[in-house]
């Protein structure tokens, strides 16, 4: 017997329920806070149910609440709340002496970090079972609750919960300072995107077409992608209602909750390495320190160097678009050492940090250096690069507020136009540079490829455009021209996308200063009709690539649509048509239906033979 007692006192364990209790008595003020302001909402609902205002509330609706809240609320407040219950869970990490008292119990360090882990995973979980218990009951004593809508939504929140609380954790192991926790837990979250797009922004600054869109690495940002990808989508049925809804964006949950149980098993293993001696350090492994101050350096370049360039030089020196390469790269170098020694006393809890320190300092100027003459040199390719129109679903070329959109599939001839228009672009790109000091004659272009990997491509250009190279037909300039001029063209982006509906069309009268708020079904599609015959009759008039054209009456159209895509789902859209002298089936149109009077055309008709000096004014 006595060797069986022994045998169950030296029996490992992995969980103190001691400890958890402690952890959830301790903390109470924040999961007790957050559910008492959480059930702020079904009380909302539940009052509105008595007071009749949720009358109309049924099972469909539950559901898309339900789903609404999981894709568009979760990810947000996981992301706050996760890092709020690891700051506390592990707050004893970050001081001396609890971090001491705390390695001294009778339990080893997996089951103390197995413990504070459930804690925090409980903590935060405990919100959402109230909020998400009340709402379900309230909609079982009313009729109206969906089993596989909370089913659903709660397999959400729990993912989103493993997911974030992992990182948290795993963020809290590599730091002895809970002031850093929070700044590497939301560095993990928006670090590549922010990098991303600073080192998008650092290029734009020497290369011809400022690069955007892509998001290559938004991946690695769970925050980016959950908001990419959780959608509530309509299911409809044969007669266009709605009949269910769904919540997309499961696979990618999935996956960022098993990042996040690898996370937490990650920070189990750095746990039982960690020192308790590291509290109060900002970097927990002196492997660390190096990261930190040459990636606080090169944040700081990113950051600081930009805007000291662009304030201090670009405003009063820089001629033309590009940035000049030795200021930028003295900017740089300059905020780089900032963020260098700024790191170093953060390290080293101490000002005395620049004796023998100029190798740390050398490397920082010269890579600084180098990533600017890598960027300039364009050895990534970035300024030379054109998808292959086979990889590409569609082409898109934005001017301002002209937009056309052509599918290699169903338009294959107009994308192809798109796409050589940017490579002779491209390979004008030193005339591009050249002519960089012509400020007052740029006009703004902007390349989209959706390609078929579901990736987005965008190239966004200021180019100089001349009246010679708008006849020269080799050109750029002449090749945008004879696009806007062709009536193919300006048939495409007139018509309604195939398979869209119109909805309305909006007339806007600038000759008398208002406007008619939707027109009428029939009056909508006889306006739109006789657009439509005008255009194919070539009496819209076309522009060269600076947007001259023959001048138009004060007088425009926005027609709107619909799209009903192969998920059910509808999509709006609309476009601006305006008035010109030469469409004859328009202006009939106008005429017979009543919006607008012949003596108001005369009087239009004669102000712009005026403003083109054809007449003069009596």
């Amino acid at each position: 017997m006595s060797w069986e007692a022994s045998s169950m006192q030296s029996k490992r364990s992995f969980f103190s329920r001691t400890l958890f209790r402690k952890n959830l008595a301790r903390f109470w003020p924040l999961w007790g806070g957050a559910s008492l302001a959480g059930s702020l909402l079904p009380l909302y609902m539940l009052l509105a149910l008595l007071s009749g205002a949720g009358h109309g509330m049924d099972a469909l609706n539950f559901s898309y609440a339900l789903y609404a809240v999981a894709a568009m609320a979760g990810p947000a407040l996981s992301l706050g709340y996760a890092v709020l219950c690891a700051m506390l869970v592990w707050s004893y990490l970050y001081h001396p002496r609890s971090v001491g008292l705390m390695h001294t119990l009778p339990v080893d360090r997996t089951c103390l970090f197995v413990t504070s882990a459930l804690s925090g995973l409980v903590m935060m979980l405990i919100p959402y079972a109230v909020v998400g218990g009340l709402t379900c009951l309230i909609a079982m004593c009313w009729g109206f609750f969906d089993l596989v809508a909370a089913v659903n939504t709660i397999l959400a929140v729990l993912l989103m919960t493993l997911a974030f609380f992992g990182m948290a954790t795993f963020c809290a192991m590599l730091t002895g300072s809970v002031f850093a926790l929070p700044v590497l837990y939301l560095l993990l979250n928006f670090l590549a995107p922010l990098l991303e797009a600073l080192l998008t922004s650092l290029a734009g600054a020497f290369l011809t077409g400022s690069p955007g869109g892509e998001g290559m690495f938004h991946c690695l940002s769970p925050v980016f992608q959950l908001y990419g990808k959780l959608s509530v989508d309509e299911l409809r049925g044969a007669g266009g209602m709605v009949e269910d809804y769904v919540l997309r964006g499961f696979e990618t949950l999935a996956l960022y909750g098993l990042v996040g149980a690898v996370l937490l098993v990650l920070a189990w293993a750095l746990y039982r390495r960690r020192h308790s001696e590291c509290a109060g350090d900002i970097a927990a492994f002196r492997i660390l320190r190096p990261i930190f101050r040459y990636g606080l350096a090169l944040l700081s370049a990113l950051v600081l160097g930009r805007t000291v360039y662009e304030l201090l030089w670009g405003a009063l020196f820089q001629r033309g678009m590009y940035a000049q390469f030795v200021p930028m790269v003295v900017c740089m170098a300059l905020t780089g050492l900032l963020g260098y020694y700024a790191a170093s006393m953060l390290l080293e809890k101490s000002l005395r940090v620049f004796r023998g320190s100029w190798r740390g300092a050398a490397v920082v100027c010269l890579g600084l250096a180098a990533l600017c003459a890598a960027l300039r040199m364009d050895l990534f390719g970035v300024e030379r690069r054109v998808p292959d129109l086979e990889d590409v679903e569609w082409v898109q070329l934005r001017n301002y507020g002209d937009v056309m959109t052509y599918d290699t599939d169903t338009e294959p001839e107009l994308a192809e136009r798109l796409w050589d228009i940017h490579r002779t672009i491209v390979a004008d790109r030193e005339y591009l540079r050249s002519e960089a000091g012509h400020e007052n004659n740029y006009y703004y272009y902007v390349f989209t490829y959706k390609q078929k990997n579901g990736g987005v491509f965008q190239r966004s250009y200021h180019l100089w455009i001349t009246e010679e190279r708008c006849a020269d037909p080799d050109t750029y300039d002449g090749k945008l021209t004879a696009l806007f001029l062709d009536p193919e063209v300006t048939l495409s982006r007139i018509a309604i996308p195939e398979g869209g509906t119109l909805t309305d069309v909006m007339i806007y009268d600038h000759w008398s200063g208002h406007g008619v708020d939707g027109v009428g079904e029939e009056d909508a599609r006889r306006l739109y009709e006789a657009i439509l015959q005008d255009a194919r009759e070539g009496n819209i008039s076309g522009r060269d690539a600076r947007g001259y054209s023959t001048s138009s009456y004060e007088f425009s159209f926005e027609i709107e649509y619909r799209v009903l895509d192969e998920r059910g789902v509808y999509s709006h859209g609309y476009y601006t048509v305006w008035l010109y002298p030469s469409m004859e089936h328009t202006t009939a149109a106008l005429l017979e239906l009543g919006y607008l009077g012949q003596a108001e055309l005369d009087r239009m008709d004669r102000a712009l033979l005026e403003a083109e000096g054809e007449i003069v004014a009596p």
